[in-house]
C-alpha cells in the first residue's frame, strides 16, 4: 500500500519552523494543482500546523473523489517510521460559557491569508458568540453598479458582460465558503475599490471587528504601496485584527496595549473589554520612550494607572521600555515577553510622508495585532 504524507503549510513554515523528514510540502494555496498527482497513492495523510489547513485540503481531495485521506493534525504528530502511529494528545479544550457576542467581518480574496483570518476567528469563537461575515470586493470603478436583482450596469466604458462573468465566479467561490465552513456564515459581494469598500461596509453594518490575514510588506513595496491591511487600519473606525500566519494554537492570556499614556487621547476599548470578559486576559500597558529621568518615569507610571482606572482596566501590569521608536520598542518587548495579541492605536495619518508605527507593526510583526483609531 503506497502512502504519502503531505504538509500543507507555507514553504517558509516548512523550511524554518521544522518538518517531518518523510513529508512533502504542498502549500494550501497551491494545493489544487497537486490533486491529480495524489490520485496515484492508496492513502494520503495530511498535516499542517494545527489541523485546520489539513482539513481544508482533505475536503478538496474528497470533492475530487479521493476518499482514503487522513487528517493527522499538527506535523509533529507524524511518525516517519510508522505512518499510522498514534497522534500526540492535543491540549484539552475547556468548554466555557459564551457571554460576549462579536460581529466579525473577514475580507476575503480566497487566499491562504483569508484562511488564517478564519482560523483566528474560530479561535475567538471558542469563548465568544461570533457572527461571521465574509466579504469579497470586486475591484471595479464607481461607474459600475449592481442592482437589487444582481444585474450589472455600466456607463459603457466597461463591458457589463465581462463584469457579470467575474461576479458569477466570485459568487461561486463565496458559496463554496459555506460548503467549507457551514451555513451559519454570511457572505457578501461588494463592488468598488478594496480599501474604501471594505471600510464603508464595515462601518455601515456596525461590525465589532475586521479580521485580515496579510503577507506583510518590506522595503520598496512598503514605501510605494504597502498592504491592504495597513490601508484599512489607516481608514477604518472599526478595529482591525491582522495576522501573518496560522494562529489556531493561540491562547489569549496576555494582551499588550501600546499607548502614549502621557497624552490626553480617547481610546475606544470596547473590543478589548469584550476580549477580557471572554478570555479572562491580563492587560499589559506599555509606554515606549527614547529616554526618561526618574521623575518623568514616575509621572508616566502614574498616567498609566490613571488611564487604567478611567477605562476600568483592573488586571493590569505596567511597563516602560526605552527605545528609539515605537516599532522597535514593541518588537523588542515582544521578544522578551510572551504577549498573545498586541493592541495599538492609530491617528490614521500613515502615508508616504508620514510613517505610522501602527502600520509598520502590521507589516513587520508576526504576532496578531489589533489596531484602533484614537481621538485627540
Amino acid at each position: 500500500m503506497s502512502s504519502i504524507i503531505v504538509d500543507v503549510r507555507s514553504l517558509e513554515e516548512w523550511q524554518y519552523d521544522g518538518h517531518a523528514e518523510c513529508t512533502v510540502n504542498y502549500p494550501l494555496d497551491k494545493f489544487p494543482s497537486y490533486i491529480e498527482s495524489l490520485r496515484t497513492y492508496d492513502k494520503v495523510v495530511l498535516v499542517c500546523r494545527s489541523g485546520n489547513r489539513a482539513n481544508h485540503a482533505m475536503d478538496l481531495l474528497k470533492k475530487a473523489g479521493i476518499k482514503n485521506v487522513e487528517n493527522k493534525g499538527t506535523w509533529q504528530n507524524v511518525n516517519c517510521a510508522k505512518i499510522n502511529g498514534e497522534a500526540k494528545p492535543q491540549k484539552e479544550k475547556i468548554d466555557t460559557p459564551r457571554t460576549e457576542t462579536l460581529k466579525v467581518l473577514i475580507p476575503t480574496d480566497f487566499s491562504v491569508q483569508a484562511e488564517y483570518a478564519y482560523i483566528m476567528v474560530q479561535r475567538l469563537a471558542e469563548r465568544a458568540n461570533i457572527d461571521i461575515h465574509f466579504a469579497h470586493v470586486l475591484d471595479v470603478p464607481d461607474t459600475v453598479t449592481m442592482g437589487k436583482n444582481g444585474t450589472i450596469e455600466t456607463c459603457g466604458e466597461i463591458d457589463a458582460g465581462y463584469v457579470t462573468s467575474q461576479k458569477n465566479i466570485v459568487e461561486r467561490k463565496l458559496n463554496n465558503l459555506k460548503t467549507l465552513y457551514g451555513e451559519d456564515i454570511q457572505t457578501h459581494l461588494i463592488l468598488g475599490k478594496v480599501t474604501q469598500a471594505t471600510v464603508k461596509f464595515a462601518e455601515e453594518n456596525d461590525f465589532d471587528l475586521v479580521v485580515m490575514g496579510t503577507k506583510g510588506a518590506w522595503g520598496l513595496k512598503e514605501m510605494l504601496s504597502g498592504t491592504e491591511a495597513q490601508s484599512i487600519a489607516r481608514r477604518s473606525k472599526v478595529p482591525l485584527l491582522t495576522l501573518m500566519c496560522d494562529r489556531s494554537d493561540l491562547d489569549i492570556e496576555n494582551i499588550l496595549l501600546v499607548h502614549d499614556f502621557t497624552k490626553n487621547e480617547k481610546a475606544d476599548l470596547k473590543l478589548i473589554h469584550k476580549l477580557i470578559k471572554a478570555f479572562n486576559t491580563k492587560i499589559h500597558l506599555l509606554q515606549v520612550v527614547p529616554r526618561q529621568t526618574e521623575r518623568e518615569e514616575q509621572a508616566t507610571l502614574e498616567a498609566m494607572k490613571q488611564f487604567a482606572a478611567h477605562n476600568k482596566l483592573t488586571n493590569i501590569q505596567t511597563h516602560i521600555i526605552k527605545d528609539s521608536d515605537v516599532e522597535k520598542g514593541v518588537t523588542h518587548f515582544a521578544q522578551l515577553s510572551i504577549m498573545d495579541i498586541i493592541c495599538i492605536g492609530t491617528h490614521g495619518k500613515g502615508g508616504f510622508f508620514h510613517k505610522s508605527a501602527t502600520e509598520k507593526l502590521i507589516n513587520h510583526l508576526f504576532k496578531p495585532i489589533i489596531s484602533f483609531h484614537l481621538e485627540a
